[in-house]
């Protein structure tokens, strides 16, 4: 099959590799529809996150059909799926009380060896270890254009999970840092609790693409103080120390952004003296979150497909990763 495979550092290609196939009870094998290229993505071609090998095929956002399945994913052979980039067991006590994202045997498609291992979506076809857990049937979604519910596996489930972790209510003013993909999933989400938003970001370009194509107020900036609940939806330490000084005296900050192995001293006193209320949101829980998205999704309440720039073909990734890093597109979309 072809896939888009990681070709060494900032570098991927596409290539023929192997067809996956079952290798334990709760597999199933999909043949992909419709795939993305995420933010996640460049973070494993930069070494943000470690540990892809050469030819590891990269890529987590995912709408197919399965094909096959061991014996007890049977049941999804044949049925439309959408894919949740966050591979969880469905056994463990984290998985027993829905908080998937700290499964003990927690992984993650196409993001190499950190993460387990599993060759990702950006392909023909990927194999889904425990798809009972992973994977939610589209039976009910006729009519719903997959670009938008392909949305709902990850970056809208994490906006969702944002919303959650920083318990947005009704009427409460929240700015987003980041007018990226996930930064605006995070506003849509947030704007879909009833908060009113301000999308902050210094690429004029992008706070005008928040603006025009999704209705959002935007600035460069914004004052100290200004807000309830300041996202962090970057990943970057000048974002978390803008998103601080945003939020108003006990007002709560949510860490949405990526880190790694970047250091912050933290000033203390400050934040206490502030009562800031600092949340983390960790790697998104989107099997707890992707019901809320897709019925979101499918009643209009949040229409993500505005993100969608570009749609290529599998063959012209290389091309749609260099859209993407040069941010001249917002999100791209590829059909194998």
């Amino acid at each position: 099959m072809r896939a888009v495979v990681f070709a060494g550092e900032g570098q991927v290609r596409v290539d023929e590799v192997a067809d996956p196939a079952v290798k334990g009870a709760g597999d199933a094998i999909v043949r992909v529809e419709i795939t993305a290229i995420c933010g996640s993505d460049l973070h494993v071609l930069d070494g943000k996150t470690p540990g892809m090998r050469v030819g590891g095929v990269i890529g987590h956002e995912f709408i197919g059909v399965v094909e096959d399945a061991g014996e007890d994913a049977g049941k999804l052979v044949g049925r439309k799926v959408l894919g949740s980039f966050l591979i969880a067991c469905g056994r463990c006590d984290a998985c027993r009380t829905r908080r998937f994202n700290h499964c003990s045997e927690g992984r993650a498609l196409g993001v190499g060896t950190l993460f387990g291992d599993l060759d990702g979506a950006q392909a023909e076809i990927v194999r889904v270890p425990d798809a009972l857990v992973n994977l939610i049937p589209l039976d009910g979604f006729a009519g719903i254009a997959d670009e938008a519910l392909m949305f709902c596996g990850d970056i809208l489930a994490t906006g969702i999970h944002a919303a959650r972790v920083a318990g947005v209510a009704p009427g409460e003013e929240v700015a987003v840092f980041g007018a990226g993909p996930v930064g605006l999933c995070c506003s849509l989400a947030a704007r879909d609790a009833g908060a009113r938003v301000t999308v902050v970001d210094t690429d004029a370009a992008r706070v005008e693409f928040a603006r025009v194509r999704l209705g959002f107020d935007g600035s460069d900036a914004i004052e100290d103080g200004a807000v309830d609940i300041a996202v962090d939806a970057v990943g970057a330490i000048p974002a978390l120390k803008a998103a601080m000084r945003a939020a108003r005296d006990a007002g709560r900050v949510a860490v949405v952004g990526v880190y790694g192995a970047e250091r912050y001293e933290l000033p203390l006193g400050r934040v206490w003296n502030r009562e800031l209320d600092l949340r983390f949101s960790g790697m998104a829980n989107v099997q707890d979150c992707w019901e809320q998205a897709l019925a979101a999704v499918s009643s209009g309440a949040i229409d993500p497909t505005p993100l969608v720039t570009h749609k290529l073909g599998l063959d012209d990734a290389p091309e749609g990763y260099e859209l993407f890093r040069s941010r001249e597109a917002m999100k791209v979309i590829m059909r194998p």
